[in-house]
């Protein structure tokens, strides 16, 4: 079987741990990053064609968080 000369990828990213991480490494208190970027950056040094990306974050309870529910 041959490999495809064009690749597609479908980038799925989870916002709390890119938070996290982003938080550790570089230490910003808030989400500060630009996911299409990101994905994009990546596909392209890999010569692959983005075709999507999902992003996925959870929601605080109000109750427990309210600053970050509504964030």
């Amino acid at each position: 079987m041959k490999e495809p000369s064009s690749k597609r990828a479908i980038a799925y990213v989870d916002g709390q741990n890119l938070f996290h991480s982003a938080k550790e490494a570089f230490g910003y208190p808030f989400p500060n990053y630009n996911i299409r970027r990101l994905a994009e950056t990546i596909c392209r040094q890999n010569n692959w064609d983005l075709t999507a990306i999902h992003f996925y974050t959870g929601i605080p309870d109000p109750d427990i968080d309210p600053y970050r529910h509504h964030f």
